[in-house]
């Protein structure tokens, strides 16, 4: 299941996904040029795309994916979270969503319900000691802007602030439903009157663009501390963004983004797109900001690598339960677009580190600056 990202890419091409069918065949067929398949076991891909802001329409795509096609298992792009929760608690069918979720949804969805990314309260309590670490909320008035789905982490992390004496002297809450909202202004001039020195914008990305548009109209130049949520630290998006707000803002991922301009090691994301070329017969640019292809390229790399574990753990017994059980001891999974990670019996959420990108105007890029960390899981 993938995103239709046309209505974006009509605005800016960058925002463009390239073609995510085309994406998971090069995939495939890699695997069985390599012969990495379990002896007797095949793949045969079935594609649904959705509107990503249409909650209807990833439910629809659960039900047909579920009982029209009687799919075996699914990988699910970005913004696919309703989608999935329908597929592992209403068909009891084996997913694995990009996003994070709240603890909470692993609950509903066990044991069905996987994702590559953290979930929220890791995300956020790791947020919230790297905040911390690094060193820049001593002193300082915090404001935090955040959409309800990250109100259990947003509760973790306030709990650290506190017990470290941060002073969070505004927050702000909105539905994160739709494209901006009429809180983001609301929330902006709350930071003035509460003279608010470091921002942590925890929204979607056109509500994180609307904060720093509004803020700069209002000569507001806080500190900002950002993070993966909502693609905030993909390269496209952080360049839409006003320089004189964001430049040199540090942001907590847990991608590789900003290895290739921080001087790493790269040969992972490398295999993966020259495969696609192989396939495709295209060139992918690898220009910064790195473009919404070439992550979805990456991370489709990544999702399948993830089922791979599962597929290859339960040969002998190909069932849905017994796939749940490899990929809940298959061990640490190593990962081309984002950190590694493994899942666990009570862990479902794949990655285990971050690190520290500091976004680069003159470049525009990312840079990577240090080596990953492990998250904090003790929230």
């Amino acid at each position: 299941a993938y995103p239709d990202l046309s209505a974006f890419a009509t605005l800016n091409e960058e925002f463009s996904i390239g073609d995510p069918e085309l994406q998971a065949d090069a995939v495939l067929d890699s695997w069985r040029r390599a012969g990495v398949l379990p002896d007797g076991i095949d793949i045969e891909l079935v594609f649904a795309s959705y509107n990503i802001l249409d909650s209807s329409a990833k439910l629809g795509v659960c039900t047909k994916l579920a009982q029209d096609e009687e799919v075996f298992a699914v990988v699910s792009g970005l913004n696919f979270t309703i989608g999935s929760e329908c597929l592992s608690t209403r068909f009891a069918t084996p997913v694995i969503d990009t996003e994070g979720a709240p603890p909470s949804l692993y609950q509903r969805g066990a044991p069905w319900f996987f994702t590559l990314r953290t979930d929220y309260q890791t995300q956020l309590a790791s947020y919230g000691q790297w905040a911390l670490d690094l060193g820049v909320l001593d002193g300082q008035r915090v404001g935090i802007y955040f959409e309800t789905p990250l109100g259990e982490g947003v509760a973790v992390m306030r709990e650290l602030f506190d017990a470290a004496g941060i002073e969070v002297v505004s927050v702000t809450e909105t539905s994160g439903e739709g494209i901006g909202s009429p809180e983001d202004q609301v929330a902006v001039r709350r930071f003035i009157e509460d003279e608010v020195d470091v921002v942590l914008p925890l929204v979607g990305g056109s509500s994180a663009v609307n904060v720093y548009s509004f803020a700069e109209g209002q000569g507001y130049r806080p500190l900002y501390l950002d993070l993966d949520y909502a693609e905030h630290t993909s390269g496209i998006a952080a360049d839409t963004n006003p320089v004189e707000q964001y430049d040199a803002t540090m942001a907590m991922t847990m991608t590789r983004v900003g290895e290739r301009a921080g001087g790493m090691d790269v040969a992972g994301a490398e295999a993966c797109v020259t495969n696609y070329e192989r396939f495709a017969g295209e060139d992918i640019s690898r220009d910064v900001p790195e473009s919404g292809e070439y992550a979805s390229i990456l991370r489709t790399c990544d999702l399948f690598t993830s089922l791979l574990a599962g597929l290859a753990g339960a040969a002998a017994d190909l069932t849905p339960e017994n796939v749940v059980a490899a990929l809940e001891t298959a061990g640490e999974i190593e990962l081309v677009g984002s950190a590694n990670g493994s899942f666990r019996p009570d862990d479902q959420s794949l990655v285990d580190e971050y690190r520290t990108i500091q976004w680069d105007a003159s470049c525009p890029c990312w840079r990577a600056l240090d080596d990953f960390a492990p998250m904090r899981r003790d929230g």
